[in-house]
């Protein structure tokens, strides 16, 4: 019997060689399918087959055990945003503020409430219309939701979405998980910037329990040594 998987997409690089390891071991069958976080737990609410659900944040995941859908969930791993810019666009005194409040540049982020990134995002011009008031609201203003909805743009196999909408001129900038940094600094094109801490909004990811035969990966899932995968992988430590 193949079990089935549905996962965050941001869990797409690193996710299948945990699970290849973790079918060798146990001679179980998986099958992951990857996509928005909102949009699979949609898809997991009008019943289409899932034994366990990896969510880029806890709302989905609560959603669920609150329909009684799924028995439980537990945060496995962690990541944080970071901006991408055009590095054309970037001036040698620029930093993530002054680009962020630039008008000139376009600004891109994933939907929100189809995809966790996209809250985040909210969350994140929350805190800087705290701090600086109608900057926030003007950014919510001006970010377009580019990705991550039912029907956005579609980011070609392999691509990450802050590379191929910048450099297929989609926008300017681009509000994503702080996981991809590494990959992303290869590019010449590009321009990496970190979000101070009082800033950055922390994402949980969470693993969701929907059928009891996967109890197995789920464990496997919490343990120390996933977490240490994951982290070598660009995420961060539940207890950052």
């Amino acid at each position: 019997m193949a079990f089935s998987l549905f996962a965050a997409g941001s869990l797409k690089k690193s996710l299948p060689s945990f699970i290849e390891h973790y079918q060798q071991q146990t001679k179980e069958k998986w099958v992951l399918t990857f996509g928005p976080a909102g949009l699979l737990r949609e898809r997991i609410e009008q019943g289409e087959t899932c034994h366990l659900f990896l969510s880029a944040d806890k709302a989905n995941s609560q959603q669920l055990v609150d329909k009684g859908i799924a028995s439980t969930f537990a945060p496995f791993i962690a990541n944080q945003l970071c901006i991408t810019a055009k590095k054309a666009c970037v001036n040698e005194a620029d930093n993530w503020l002054s680009l962020l409040a630039n008008p000139l540049l376009t600004l891109a982020i994933s939907t929100p409430k189809a995809d966790p990134s996209g809250d985040y995002s909210w969350q994140f011009f929350d805190k800087i219309e705290k701090e600086m008031p109608q900057l926030g609201q003007q950014l919510k203003e001006r970010a377009c939701s580019l990705v991550g909805g039912k029907h956005s743009i579609a980011i070609p196999n392999g691509e990450i979405a802050a590379h191929y909408l910048i450099t297929s001129q989609h926008t300017d900038l681009f509000i994503g998980y702080q996981h991809y940094q590494s990959q992303l600094r290869q590019y010449p094109e590009l321009k990496v910037f970190d979000i101070p801490a009082n800033f950055n909004i922390t994402a949980l990811y969470c693993a969701t329990l929907i059928h009891s035969d996967a109890d197995k990966l789920y464990q496997a899932l919490l343990s120390f040594c996933a977490q240490q995968y994951f982290i070598e992988n660009g995420f961060l430590p539940l207890n950052q």
